[in-house]
């Protein structure tokens, strides 16, 4: 089990935490490279991090990142979805 957030009582881990994050970061500048014209960047990007989320197969070490991703998918997915959203509103 992982260790709550701030030690209390709180069922929000670490991993949770920074999964949303990443999922965030990632959804406003997809969202941001598509408001600008950049479709394909948004949609190469938005690809590959679903699809590490869901777990697509990779040969070698995985970066920590990566780790987070798909121990949380579903945290970050949401969060990639409502950052995308942001980044939209944004442009």
């Amino acid at each position: 089990m992982a260790k709550p957030v701030f030690e209390s009582d709180n069922p929000l881990t670490y991993t949770e935490v920074h999964a949303v994050v990443l999922g965030a970061v990632v959804g406003v500048l997809v969202g941001y490279a598509h408001g600008i014209g950049r479709t394909t960047v948004a949609v190469a990007f938005t690809t590959a991090f679903v699809g590490v989320a869901l777990g697509i197969q990779y040969t070698g070490e995985i970066p920590a990142a990566q780790q987070t991703i798909r121990r949380e998918p579903w945290y970050a997915l949401a969060a990639l979805l409502a950052g995308g959203v942001v980044g939209l509103l944004v442009v």
